[in-house]
C-alpha cells in the first residue's frame, strides 16, 4: 500500500535523495533505470513519482490522466532488470491532480540493468584490447616507478597500434574548479566521433579525494555523454586484494554528477588474473544509461 503521507513529506523535504520525480514517465527502460537505482540506495526504500517536479526547497503537482494504466509500462521494466525489486504502485490525489506513486524496495543482492547486446559489444572490445594493454604495462620494469603520463603514453601508443585514433591531453570540456578547460588524459575518437575518455591516476593508497576529482572531471570533459568511459587506477600498494575491496565500497557510494543506477563488481568474471581489476558503475544521462569502467593495475613493487 502506497502512503501518501510519506510521499508528501519526501516531496517537502529539501534532502530526499531517495525519491525520483517526472512530470510524465512511462519508458519501461527509463523506469527500469529509475528502479534499479532506488533498489541500490542505502535507504531501505525510495519513490518514483510521475506527474509531479521538485527542486531543493519546492515541488510542484502537475498530475497525469486519471485514465492511464501503468502496470503494462511496469511489467516490461521489470523485465529489464536483472533481479525483481520489491515494488508496490499505485494512483494518488494530490490537490485535486493525480499523480502515480512507485515504492521500491532494497534488496539484499544488486540489481543491474541490463543493456542490449549490441550496447554491450563496443565497449567490450575496447576493454579488452585496453586490458591487453594494461598486461603488457604490468610487465614492463620501466614503468615501475613512471609518471602517471608516461605510462599514459604507453597505454596510448598500444591503443593506436590496434587501430584507434587518440587525441593524447586534448583540451576539452571544463576543469575541476569549472574555470577553463582541462586536459584529457587519452580522448578516443571512432569515424571522427567521440568514442570514450581515460581518465588516469596513479595511486599509492585509496587518497578519496583525489580519486573523487578524477571520477567527476570525467563527467566535465565528456561533454556529449559518450556510451563509456574509462577511469584507469595504477596501483602501487602491498596488498591488492584489501586496496581493491575499499575502492569498490568507495566507488558504489560515490556521488556522482549524473545519477548512479547500480554497480557490478563482477564485470570481469571473464578475466582470469587477480592484480589487474575492473568494476562498472551504470548511471542514467539524460534519460539514456552509460557506463564507466574502472579499472585498477597493480604495479609491482621494486
Amino acid at each position: 500500500m502506497i502512503d501518501i503521507d510519506e510521499v508528501l513529506q519526501l516531496l517537502q523535504s529539501p534532502e530526499s535523495k531517495n525519491l525520483i520525480c517526472r512530470n510524465l514517465e512511462f519508458r519501461p527502460q527509463n523506469l527500469a533505470m529509475f528502479i534499479a537505482a532506488l533498489s541500490n540506495m542505502p535507504d531501505e526504500y525510495g519513490y518514483i513519482v510521475i506527474g509531479a517536479s521538485k527542486s531543493t526547497d519546492k515541488y510542484s503537482i502537475n498530475g497525469v490522466s486519471a485514465g492511464f494504466k501503468i502496470d503494462e509500462p511496469i511489467k516490461r521494466a521489470l523485465g529489464l532488470l536483472s533481479e525483481q525489486p520489491i515494488i508496490d504502485f499505485g494512483r494518488l490525489a494530490i490537490g485535486g491532480k493525480n499523480i502515480y506513486a512507485i515504492k521500491v524496495k532494497k534488496i539484499a543482492s544488486a540489481i543491474f540493468f541490463k543493456s542490449s547486446q549490441s550496447i554491450e559489444s563496443q565497449p567490450d572490445l575496447f576493454i579488452r584490447d585496453l586490458y591487453l594493454a594494461c598486461i603488457k604495462l604490468q610487465a614492463r620494469k620501466l614503468y615501475v616507478n613512471a609518471t602517471e603520463d608516461e605510462r599514459n603514453d604507453f597505454i596510448a601508443d598500444l591503443l593506436e597500434t590496434n587501430g584507434y585514433r587518440l587525441k593524447d591531453q586534448t583540451r576539452r570540456g571544463s576543469s575541476a574548479v569549472g574555470k577553463s578547460s582541462g586536459e584529457v588524459d587519452i580522448f578516443i575518437e571512432k569515424n571522427g566521433m567521440p568514442f570514450t575518455i581515460i581518465e588516469a591516476l596513479n595511486l599509492d593508497s585509496l587518497n578519496t579525494n583525489y580519486l573523487n576529482t578524477h571520477l567527476d572531471k570525467i563527467y566535465s570533459y565528456d561533454t556529449v555523454g559518450n556510451m563509456f568511459n574509462v577511469c584507469l587506477s595504477y596501483v602501487k600498494v602491498k596488498n591488492f586484494g584489501s586496496f581493491w575491496d575499499k575502492y569498490c565500497a568507495h566507488v558504489k557510494k560515490h556521488e556522482y554528477p549524473v545519477m548512479l543506477i547500480s554497480s557490478d563488481m563482477n564485470a570481469d568474471k571473464d578475466y582470469s588474473y587477480s592484480d589487474i581489476r575492473f568494476m562498472t558503475t551504470t548511471h542514467n544521462r539524460s534519460g539514456k544509461t552509460t557506463c564507466l569502467y574502472h579499472i585498477c593495475v597493480k604495479i609491482q613493487e621494486t
